[in-house]
């Protein structure tokens, strides 16, 4: 998926397959500034225990995950790195990176661009960072596009030129999208989920005592239970034993 020139990251953990890249949130935002700059299109994607269950299952998305730069999104990641005798800094919700990148594009006269979510919910978070941040240059379109408007969604992001490329529309679905059409997209861009969701304040971000103690996931199971019963009381039960198999294979080695 990466096809641009930016400096390889130093360190990385294998978790259950997947390789996850040790930034800290100042090298990950100089690193998005970097890849936006160079030639080709570099992906960056958070890595949580629901992107690891997917990669051990499509060897085809593991690729697609693995081809870009990966940072923990998951504090399950975090801790699994631990387990396996590996570092990363901590985690790095990209719910809380959004922002930290955006100042540094808007400091350098990046274009950004929001696609994805329902329509409406990317022009809201846009309207609430400009306000925060007047100087970026933020333009955004929903993720709701037919196959024959697709075209259309492309072309306004080369005439707005963006730098930086946020795209919202959960996994494995985002990751499918950038590969299909990475030939037209801009430098720099990044997986986000529901990331406008939460900017535009359709979604209620966790108490900060549940972030801290990595239960924002059970926040989110409170209010989607529907949508997310099986991703985490399935879920991460599965990603739990795939890293003490992980481990249990390292200690025999």
């Amino acid at each position: 998926m990466s096809q641009g020139n930016t400096a390889p990251v130093a360190e990385s953990v294998d978790i259950a397959g997947v390789r996850v890249d040790s930034f800290t949130e100042a090298s990950l935002v100089d690193h998005v500034l970097e890849m936006a700059t160079s030639d080709g299109v570099d992906v960056a994607i958070g890595v949580n225990a629901h992107v690891c269950n997917l990669a051990r299952k499509d060897p085809h998305f593991r690729r697609l995950v693995t081809d870009g730069s990966t940072y923990a999104d998951g504090q399950s990641v975090v801790w699994a790195a631990r387990l396996l005798g590996g570092h990363l800094p901590g985690r790095l919700a990209t719910t809380d990176i959004a922002e930290p990148v955006l100042r540094a594009a808007a400091d350098a006269g990046i274009p950004v661009y929001f696609f994805g979510a329902a329509e409406g919910v990317a022009e809201r978070a846009a309207t609430i960072l400009r306000e925060k941040i007047p100087e970026l240059r933020l333009r955004t379109h929903h993720g709701y596009v037919a196959a024959e408007g697709i075209d259309g969604v492309l072309d306004d992001m080369r005439s707005h030129g963006t730098g930086i490329l946020f795209v919202g529309m959960g996994d494995p679905a985002q990751q499918l999208w950038i590969d299909a059409h990475r030939d037209r997209l801009p430098p720099a861009v990044l997986t986000c989920g529901g990331l406008f969701d939460w900017l535009s304040g359709s979604n209620k971000r966790a108490p900060g005592w549940m972030i801290r103690g990595g239960l924002e996931w059970l926040w989110r199971l409170i209010i989607e239970p529907r949508r997310l019963a099986k991703r985490y009381l399935l879920g991460n039960p599965s990603f739990m034993a795939a890293v003490a198999a992980q481990r249990l294979r390292g200690s025999r080695a």
